[in-house]
């Protein structure tokens, strides 16, 4: 029987940064996959040890940055992870590949002139017609056309999120361009209101050797504070609390799953750690 004061399940960069964030604490943390019912181990999960050609993601090219509070900046730097930023240019604005000016240079030679008086007729269609609807494929579909959809976004959906853009809640990757979007009238002014209110939001940051370097410097962080990666099986497993972070939005969008993903598992290890009947496996400093 292994017995541990937590098991985390989940996987990617926010499970492990958890997880991680339990065992500084002194707490026994078990980090389980979600990929498979066997707990299969992190760096099955990862590709690591195997050719890189064939283990890098789609994601790994570049993540969203400092639109969101710089989570992403803010891991590199912990992490002690090299990254580049880069600024959007005059008529590339983009978030997750929606473009704010549908028929600039940069987009037309994307999607093509069709393509781009097609996106541009978003901005002439009452903003009633959206609904309630906050998928990103289909929102984005139904306002800019397919061409945008599948040589944009989804391009830049499997890139800076790692899914499909089918997938995607457009309020979960890209706060505030709902609202945005409401106040101007379309999803294309929508995307410069946001950036004109906070241009950080069409910043991007490129880790130095791609997400694959986040993801192999947060799995080196949780073997130094021992976190446990190789469960034999659920069956085998007991633990004091358990983290469920299965949920997609901890795999959709680094800058919001990360946050999540730790203020959950600190709320989780303060409360254990202030239970009467619990007893800490080590010396516990609550501030740290």
């Amino acid at each position: 029987m292994n017995v541990f004061d937590i098991v985390v399940r989940g996987e990617g960069i926010p499970a492990l940064l958890a997880a991680t964030d339990c065992a500084r604490v002194g707490l026994r943390t078990a980090l389980v996959s979600s990929a498979a019912s066997d707990a299969t181990v992190m760096d099955e999960a990862l590709g690591v040890g195997a050719d890189a050609k064939s283990t890098l993601r789609a994601s790994e090219a570049r993540l969203f940055a400092s639109g969101w509070g710089g989570v992403v900046e803010n891991v590199c730097a912990e992490l002690l992870v090299e990254c580049r930023v880069e600024h959007s240019t005059p008529g590339g604005e983009r978030i997750v590949g929606i473009p704010g000016s549908p028929l600039s240079t940069p987009i037309r030679r994307v999607i093509g002139n069709a393509g781009a008086v097609r996106a541009y007729a978003d901005r002439l269609r009452p903003l009633l017609a959206i609904g309630e609807e906050f998928n990103l494929a289909r929102l984005v579909r139904s306002r800019l056309g397919s061409a945008t959809l599948e040589k944009l976004v989804r391009p830049a959906a499997r890139e800076e999120l790692g899914c499909a853009p089918e997938d995607v809640d457009l309020r979960d990757v890209a706060p505030g361009l709902v609202q945005a979007m409401s106040r101007v009238g379309s999803l294309s002014l929508g995307v410069l209101e946001l950036g004109a209110q906070d241009p950080s939001t069409l910043t991007r940051i490129y880790p130095v050797g791609g997400l694959r370097a986040v993801e192999l410097a947060a799995v080196a962080q949780a073997d130094y504070f021992a976190v446990s990666r190789r469960v034999p099986a659920d069956t085998n497993v007991s633990a004091y609390r358990e983290l469920d972070l299965r949920k997609p939005v901890f795999n959709q969008a680094l800058h919001v799953g990360i946050p999540r993903a730790r203020h959950e598992a600190q709320e989780l290890w303060r409360s254990i750690l202030h239970d009467p009947a619990y007893t800490p496996i080590g010396p516990v400093d609550l501030e740290q």
